[in-house]
């Protein structure tokens, strides 16, 4: 981690503890433990040369659901249980997934002004989390939100909730089968029908692993 974003955490801490969430420092991200699971702020982060050098940072907002998560991580997904702890329900990338089209969600902080851009870049962060953050944290703090989030559209690769399409289908599914669980049948078929188009060389493992999925599901209802 560089002197800047270990400032940036510095200036956020105070903030973010009166919001409930730690520093995880071996995990890099600020986390809020919910009955549920958790809520999460991380960022990924890049140098680039613009302007005479300057950290680019992409925040990234996160759920869990310990229910959900427990299902997909038994198929094997994710390496290593420290990391199955924490794996995500849904996430949203603002560099990439805006809450407004269009709108530029990235901060940034040259090396020219670290300590001016820090603090600013603090402020946004904070502000940004007390308002749409926070309603994306209570929107899908709900397992049906999640099953509606995730399972819409169906047929796109991108997704703002989840930008993997193999890994939304297992998370979107096995939301829905705690939430709404009538919908499941429909949504295998939807899915699997679109990755026999888009991704033809993965249907079998993903067909496979829906399989696998529906076994753990019921074994924990």
């Amino acid at each position: 981690m560089s002197n800047a974003e270990k400032a940036l955490v510095e200036q956020l801490a105070t903030f973010m503890a009166e919001a409930g969430f730690k520093w995880l420092k071996a995990r890099a991200m600020f986390v809020r433990k919910e009955l549920y699971g958790f809520s999460s702020l991380s960022w990924e982060f890049y140098w680039t040369g613009e302007g005479g050098g300057r950290l680019e940072l992409v925040p990234l907002l996160a759920v869990r659901h310990n229910m959900v998560e427990g299902v997909v991580n038994e198929l094997g997904l994710v390496y290593g249980e420290a990391n199955r702890r924490f794996t995500a329900t849904v996430d949203r990338g603002l560099g990439f997934f805006p809450f407004k089209e269009g709108r530029d969600e990235k901060r940034y902080i040259s090396r020219a002004s670290v300590d001016a851009d820090v603090e600013y870049v603090a402020s946004s962060i904070a502000s940004m989390l007390s308002g749409e953050g926070e309603m994306f944290f209570k929107k899908y703090s709900s397992l049906l939100e999640c099953s509606r989030g995730l399972n819409d559209p169906i047929e796109s690769i991108t997704h703002p909730l989840c930008n993997n399409f193999p890994r939304r289908v297992y998370l979107g599914v096995a939301a829905a089968f705690f939430a709404e669980n009538k919908r499941v049948p429909e949504l295998i078929a939807q899915y699997l029908a679109f990755a026999k188009v888009v991704q033809p060389s993965q249907y079998g493992q993903i067909a496979k692993r829906l399989d696998q999925l529906m076994l753990v599901a019921q074994s924990k209802r």
